[in-house]
């Protein structure tokens, strides 16, 4: 079990916005409901609102991978609450869960095998 504050389950009633600041390679998933998600390009975020809104609309079950850190709105796509889980880049959960560390072994173990068997 994860002791990270981003990796709990968040709800949005109907009109609720969250807003999450998050890291390169995080992931926003849809647990229930359908989500709107805006964000803006972290290196163009200098010029403010000259610069349009990403949107992407996340439906129950799908998942979004940021490409680069920032602030992103999270929203209900449609007249339902909805629920998300924002998940730490691998990076950032590096040696901090079980999972992360059972991951960075079996790519480890993979990459020693694949070089012995070439």
């Amino acid at each position: 079990m994860s002791t990270r504050p981003n990796a709990d389950l968040s709800r949005l009633t109907v009109g609720q916005v969250a807003l999450q600041d998050v890291r390169a390679r995080s992931s926003v998933v849809a647990v229930e409901g359908d989500l709107q998600l805006a964000f803006r390009d972290h290196s163009l975020a200098w010029l403010g609102d000259a610069v349009s809104m990403t949107s992407v609309t996340l439906h129950e079950g799908q998942c979004f991978v940021v490409q680069q850190h920032g602030m992103i709105s999270i929203s209900a796509a449609d007249a339902r609450a909805a629920a998300f889980v924002v998940q730490p880049s691998l990076a950032e959960n590096r040696g901090s869960s079980s999972t992360g560390r059972t991951l960075l072994w079996l790519a480890a173990f993979l990459k020693a095998t694949l070089r012995r068997a070439a």
